[in-house]
């Protein structure tokens, strides 16, 4: 019985010595990303998951990188994952863990832009139905109602990715990681309850604890230290 227990011991201790020495450390030092201590340019194309079928996703994205790409970014949709409230769909073409592995497995970065607002050119900005019905709700905005669903979202999006070891410091290939997007454009509108409500975005992402950059896209004055893109 010892002897099991002592190997069982020995082979977890080897799986996290492995496991730490595949980490990858991303950082960011306000000129660029830096990667194992070295500046990088990174050429990135967007393949959204949804838009096509799990088995198309190979071609697409070895085309990508015969293409000379080096991450895909794709958007987290919510509307398409939780279509009704805590009901969720991570099947079929909707299964973006599968997507960012094979991502990895072409030797690829990731980015994973969670939003959970997605522009795109995709129906109500990824926002599910359900979520403008919900009596109180206003939209991206100091809103409690709004937030605590955005932060039920976000938080399982990024333990279902944690949970698979497939952010950079787990040793997986996503190196970069979104929290709402292009907020910048209408901000002023909200006054101080939209400059509240950036904080607490960036408050939310920090908390999780990826061990990889955040960015805000097109948020000039993000909060540190999440990075402007």
């Amino acid at each position: 019985m010892v002897t099991t227990t002592s190997t069982l011991l020995l082979l977890l201790i080897v799986c996290f010595l492995i496991s730490s020495s595949l980490a990858t450390n991303v950082t960011y030092d306000g000129r660029a990303i830096i990667i194992n201590g070295e500046r990088r340019v990174l050429i990135s194309g967007s393949i959204h998951y949804p838009r096509s079928t799990p088995d198309m996703w190979p071609g697409l994205i070895q085309k990508a990188k015969e293409g000379g790409l080096d991450a895909i970014e794709t958007y987290i949709f919510w509307n398409a994952h939780e279509p009704t409230k805590r009901e969720y769909n991570f099947n079929e073409n909707l299964d973006f863990i599968k997507f960012i592995k094979i991502v990895q497995d072409a030797g690829l970065f990731a980015i994973l832009r969670i939003g959970p607002y997605v522009c795109a050119e995709w129906n109500y900005g990824g926002f599910p139905v359900w979520l403008h019905q919900i009596p109180g709700v206003e939209m991206r905005t100091d809103n409690e109602i709004f937030k605590a669903e955005m932060q039920n979202f976000t938080t399982l999006i990024v333990n279902m990715v944690k949970n698979e070891r497939l952010f950079a410091s787990q040793g997986g290939p996503i190196i970069i990681a979104q929290i709402e997007n292009e907020y910048g454009n209408i901000m002023d509108k909200y006054g101080s309850a939209g400059k509240r409500y950036i904080q607490w975005c960036a408050n939310l992402a920090e908390t999780l604890n990826i061990g990889v950059p955040w960015i805000m896209c097109q948020q000039a004055d993000a909060p540190p230290p999440m990075v402007n893109a």
